[in-house]
């Protein structure tokens, strides 16, 4: 008796599904309520040492990054906003 291969056709790997899944809205969180996201490049040493940093003084990143960005706009005589 001689085995067959099955094709993967035959396997249904590529079958498209009868139904389609439950569209699910994106949960909100309330910590980013009214924030908005500021992606910027930095050398891996600067995301490694702020990395270090926030350890360091058992707090996150995004602690550090709003302090930051306060102590930037006061040198510029803009309001701590951030």
């Amino acid at each position: 008796m001689s085995r067959q291969r099955a094709t993967l056709g035959a396997t249904g790997v590529f079958a498209v599904p009868k139904t389609k899944p439950a569209n699910k809205p994106a949960t909100s969180r309330p910590d980013r309520e009214g924030r908005a996201p500021l992606p910027f490049w930095a050398t891996i040493a600067a995301k490694k040492q702020l990395r270090f940093l926030a350890a360091e003084h058992d707090t996150n990143q995004q602690a550090l990054m709003t302090e930051a960005l306060n102590l930037l706009f006061h040198k510029y005589g803009k309001p701590e906003i951030a």
